[in-house]
């Protein structure tokens, strides 16, 4: 009895830590250097910087350098669909919108590119991508590779820590379309000054009026009983009609057709073969 009662125990034990593994996801690696680049402080120190963005952020960030993207000959958006189907298929992204961001060293067309989505793209405008990897790019120049990532994981940081830009709204990439209106955000300081202004201007409102229809200060008083109105002419004429046009400016925001760097405040944004939504860019060294 006490045998079969052990075995029991150790049964759902062992159902328990089963159930535990499958429930249980495995977070993809934050580092993935396959083509050998970087030495195991740079490794390390790039794994605390991307720890410190999911934790704080809620945001994810990796870093992959490969060799196994082939020759493109010069065409970069064979190293954005790969980028693209890596983010997407390692399981990179945090939330809903799976929000986050992957470096990609592609060594063998030498080309240093940055796949986003979710809410990561909002932070990410244009403009500051082109800071981002201009960042790396003397770094990259010389061989530096584990000084150029952990500049642009530094930039990153950075860019997290300001906030998505005033203004700054997504756009379809290949048309120059605009998908999203044009973000607008207040301080809290602006906030309280917002609410306490208008709260005050309503008060004033409010007490200019009651004083008037109570009279106060004054003894008349008014006698409805005998109060009658009659209209008996009606004067009204129309004198003149004016009527103003004006040019109705476009309602697409973005760059030229076409897309590409360069829109500012920004995100451009395109469709992987997945189906999912990226922004991204990227520099040649």
């Amino acid at each position: 009895l006490l045998l079969h009662q052990f075995l029991s125990w150790r049964e759902l034990l062992g159902c328990l830590l089963i159930s535990c593994c499958v429930s249980g996801k495995a977070a993809p690696p934050m580092v993935v250097d396959d083509a050998k680049l970087y030495s195991q402080s740079e490794i390390e120190q790039m794994e605390k910087m991307i720890s410190e963005i999911r934790e704080t952020y809620q945001m994810d960030a990796a870093v992959w350098t490969t060799y196994s993207i082939p020759d493109s000959h010069g065409d970069d958006s064979v190293t954005v669909a790969w980028a693209d189907r890596y983010y997407e298929e390692q399981g990179y992204g945090l939330g809903s919108d799976r929000a986050g961001v992957v470096f990609v060293l592609d060594m063998t067309n030498r080309y240093n590119y940055l796949s986003d989505a979710g809410t990561m793209a909002d932070y990410l405008t244009d403009h500051r991508i082109e800071e981002l990897l201009s960042a790396a790019d003397d770094d990259l120049e010389l061989g530096f590779y584990g000084d150029a990532m952990i500049a642009q994981l530094r930039k990153l940081t950075r860019f997290l820590k300001e906030g998505i830009e005033e203004g700054q709204f997504r756009y379809d990439a290949e048309t120059g379309e605009r998908l999203t209106g044009l973000y607008n955000r207040l301080t809290g300081s602006e906030l309280f000054l917002a609410v306490s202004a208008g709260l005050g201007t309503a008060l004033c409102f409010y007490l200019l009026v009651m004083s008037r229809y109570h009279l106060r200060g004054s003894t008349y008083r008014y006698d409805r009983s005998n109060m009658k109105v009659k209209l008996v002419r009606d004067d009204e004429q129309f004198l003149r009609e004016k009527v103003t046009r004006i040019r109705n400016a476009s309602s697409s925001g973005g760059p030229s057709r076409g897309g590409g760097r360069g829109g500012g405040l920004g995100s451009g944004m395109h469709r992987s073969s997945g189906g999912m939504s990226h922004g991204g860019g990227g520099h040649h060294f």
